[in-house]
Parts: structure tokens; C-alpha cells; sequence
């Protein structure tokens, strides 16, 4: 499996430290507000890695932070109002209120998206002393000051900065990137911990009351549960920098080892060719999507059948689209249903060799989707126990045809409904077609649809 290391801006194959296994370690939202379409897009992504490593046979241990304290409005130059203390303010509630509430309504987005849950999800403010632990190993070392104002990291104390976005220090200083803060030595060092008595949340520590920096965060917490060595790390390409830098930065000063083996760093979500985020414009959230009356199942596809480097533009005429092809994905599902458990779980070798190759290839998604629904046209046309073994284990990374099938088999045709489709039968069978075409017109007047298969009538809800 090849993978596009954004450390060495290289295809490399993926060689795991233990046999077998890989750890990942996922930047999770910071939860103040409701996470839009580009932010689900990129929990998306790292499903899709994870599935598709589960596919491959590796045993995945995937962490994920929320971030409920210490992420600043301005992260780059360590100013600015905590956006969960903010939001907690603005809304006259505590800053656990917000945490739990936005941490709730992210489960139900990824729940509605097919998004497999995390080994383990793990938030900021429940690890503190891990992070003071931390940040004094650093202080001890040289790698970090205190101030009145709080512990920064010294970016000069370690000389490869940079090496993953390229803002080296130099370059950062010739380019006057960073404001100047009093208390620091150096423009580009950034906070570890800062001295706040009157902060919301606050701790106590060496060098004060207050709460850690965003950074330091997801280091700590990444190395409680994944250990000095990291397989993967994921995230946005925007938090190559100032976050995964300094994460890099402050991880290998504290343990003296390599912090990750391998970066991965999805591309953005644009509408109306901006990136979309929750500061610019239009806020396009799961809900909006299905207000207008689309499943976030499509919006599944739509992220799927796009390679996780490249943008993905949205437009509803785009979902318009993709919706076309949820619809065939619905059929097939149904057509599993009805057809029932398959007595045998042999698939087609020939297309499941060209499903893994494109996946094999950096997560090629939209080669990978074209096979998948190549053979679902072939499907259609025969089901049997191969189509069904096939589909299934190529729906094991797409994620789709699963919660479509859940979807079916939970459908409950009432009673009344079903006494009309058994007269409607009787009908056709004797004859009678325009007593059958008065019949289905009762039973659309009831919300469903009925549809004459060679197996049968097969009934629908309206809109399915």
C-alpha cells in the first residue's frame, strides 16, 4: 500500500512499527459549533484510511481528540479568545455544556455518514495533567521558558522546524509572519501553557493557574494512547501549519524519537470556490443537506468518489448528481435484501484485485468507486451469492450499501398497505389491470409504492 507522506512529499509504501497493526492518530474538532460539510469531509477521509487498512487486514487502534479547551481564534500568534470559552459566553452556559452538546451532535453526523466510531475518543480537558507533565520535561530540557505570561516553546532550540510545511524559522522571520509578543524570545515561539486565574477553565500548575495551548494537546494525548511512535497522523492541510509543526516540534524535544511516521493531510471542501469553514460565508451543516431533502449518505458518496488530495467543489447540482447514483446503490441494496442471506461468501477475485490495487495506489477512491459501480450494473442484472460476496466486501471500505440495506429492512409496511398489494396482486393475476392501476393509486395515497419484480411486488416507501 503507497500512501503520500506530506513529510517527504513522496509515494512511499506503508511499513507499519508492528506486524500487522497501525496506530492512527486523527486531529478531531474542536467543539464549539456545529461541524459544517468541509469539516466532515475530513472525518470522511480518515474513515475511508482506516477502512480501507481493516480491508487490507492490519488490526487499527485510531484515536481521536476533541478539543474543548485552549484553541485560540488566532492561532498563529497565540492571541485571541478561546473559542470554546467564547462560545460559552456568548451563550451564557458553561464551557462543559458546549463540549457536550457539540460532542453529541458530532456522533449523530458521523453516525448519519456511515463513519466507523474511533477506538477511542479522547478529550483535552480530562488529560491536563499529562500535558503539564509534558511541558516540564520540556522547561527541563531547554526546549521551553517560562514568563509571566505563560510557558512558551523555543522554536530555535530545535533545529529541523519546519520541515514539514517549510515555514522554517528563517523564512518566518524574513517574512515577518508572527507579531511579536512581549514575553517571547523569539517571534515564531508558541504557547505551551498559558497563566489565566481568570480563564473558565483553569488548572492549576508550576508556573500558575490557566489551560494548556491547542498544540501541546493533541501531542500528549497522541503519545498516552499510540506511545513515542506513530504510524499515522491525519488532518486537514491546514493544520500543517502552525499546528502539526509544532506538534512535531515539542513531541521529538520531549522523547528525543521521531514523532510520526507518516503524515496524511486531506485537501478542502470549496463551495462557490472558497474553502468552506465556519468563519466565511454560508454554513452548510448535515442538516441543511437534509432539510433540502438529500441523505448525508449522498454526500458520503460525493467525498468517496473524489481522491482525498485533491478539493472537492460542492454544489447542489453536483449532489443532484451523485444522488442519481445513491439511488442505484438503494436498488442493488434492496435486491440484497430481498434476496436474502447468500448460502455461499465467494467473490469475484477479478474485481476485488482491482478494487485493492486502486486503493493500494494513495487511496485512489474515484478509480476504486468506478469498479465498485461497475460491478453493480453487472449485479442488477444477476444477483446471486458471488454478486452478494463481492458488493459486500467492497462495501466495507465504500460504506454505503450497508446502512442502505439497514435502512430497508427496517422499513415496516403497515397492514393496511399490505392487504392493498395482496387485492392489486389478485387483480393482475386475473386480469383486471385498471381495478390494479386504482389500487396502486390507493396505495400511493397511503405514502408507498409498489413495483412488480419477477420475484414479486416489491413495496416502497415514496421517495426511497
Amino acid at each position: 500500500m503507497k500512501l503520500y507522506n506530506s513529510m517527504t512529499r513522496e509515494l512511499e509504501e506503508f511499513e507499519s512499527l508492528a506486524e500487522g497493526k497501525v496506530g492512527i492518530y486523527n486531529c478531531g474538532p474542536t467543539v464549539y459549533k456545529r461541524q459544517h460539510l468541509g469539516n466532515l469531509r475530513r472525518y470522511l477521509f480518515s474513515d475511508v484510511l482506516r477502512r480501507s487498512f481493516e480491508f487490507f487486514g492490519y488490526e487499527v487502534r485510531e484515536i481521536m481528540n476533541f478539543t474543548d479547551v485552549g484553541h485560540l481564534t488566532q492561532d498563529e500568534i497565540d492571541e485571541g479568545e478561546d473559542k470554546v470559552e467564547k462560545e460559552a459566553k456568548r451563550r451564557e452556559i458553561t464551557p462543559d455544556d458546549i463540549a457536550r452538546e457539540q460532542i453529541k451532535l458530532f456522533n449523530a453526523d458521523l453516525k448519519a455518514l456511515n463513519i466507523q466510531p474511533a477506538t477511542k475518543y479522547v478529550r483535552a480537558t480530562k488529560h491536563i495533567d499529562q500535558m503539564t507533565l509534558m511541558i516540564e520535561k520540556l522547561v527541563e530540557k531547554d526546549h521551553a521558558y517560562v514568563t509571566p505570561s505563560g510557558v512558551y516553546f523555543d522554536v530555535g532550540s530545535f533545529p529541523d522546524y519546519g520541515k514539514l510545511s517549510g515555514n522554517t524559522l528563517a523564512k518566518l522571520n524574513a517574512g515577518s509572519r508572527v507579531a511579536v509578543h512581549a514575553d517571547k524570545r523569539n517571534p515564531s515561539d508558541f504557547v505551551l501553557w498559558v497563566v489565566d486565574p481568570e480563564h473558565l477553565q483553569k488548572w492549576d500548575s508550576p508556573w500558575g493557574a490557566g489551560y494548556p495551548g491547542w498544540h501541546i494537546e493533541c501531542s500528549a494525548m497522541s503519545i498516552e494512547y499510540l506511545g513515542n511512535g506513530i504510524d499515522i497522523h491525519t488532518g486537514g492541510e491546514d493544520n500543517k501549519f502552525p499546528h502539526h509543526e509544532n506538534e512535531i516540534a515539542q513531541s521529538e524535544s520531549t522523547t528525543g524519537k521521531q514523532f510520526v511516521r507518516m503524515w496524511l493531510h486531506n485537501a478542502h471542501l470549496t463551495f462557490k470556490g472558497a474553502k468552506l469553514a465556519k468563519r466565511e460565508g454560508e454554513q452548510i451543516t448535515l442538516d441543511t443537506l437534509q432539510e433540502k431533502g438529500y441523505s448525508p449518505l449522498a454526500f458520503r458518496l460525493l467525498v468517496f468518489g473524489s481522491h482525498y488530495r485533491s478539493p472537492v467543489d460542492f454544489t447542489w447540482e453536483i449532489l443532484d448528481s451523485v444522488n442519481e447514483n445513491l439511488k442505484t446503490l438503494e436498488e442493488i441494496s434492496r435486491k440484497i435484501v430481498e434476496y436474502g442471506k447468500a448460502k455461499k461468501s465467494v467473490d469475484d477475485s477479478d474485481v476485488i484485485d482491482q478494487f485493492t490495487s486502486a486503493l493500494s495506489d494513495d487511496l485512489n477512491t474515484s478509480e476504486a468507486l468506478a469498479v465498485f459501480l461497475g460491478y453493480v450494473k453487472v449485479a442488477n442484472k444477476e444477483m446471486n451469492d458471488v454478486a452478494i460476496a463481492t458488493l459486500l466486501s467492497m462495501d466495507t471500505v465504500v460504506g454505503l450499501i450497508t446502512p442502505l440495506m439497514r435502512e430497508i429492512a427496517s422499513e415496516e409496511v403497515p397492514a393496511d398497505v399490505k392487504k392493498l398489494v395482496d387485492k392489486r396482486e389478485e387483480a393482475r393475476e386475473t386480469g383486471e389491470f385498471e381495478k390494479s392501476d386504482t389500487i396502486r393509486g390507493e396505495i400511493e395515497v397511503l405514502g408507498f409504492t409498489v413495483e412488480d419484480t419477477p420475484s414479486g411486488p416489491r413495496v416502497k416507501k415514496l421517495g426511497n
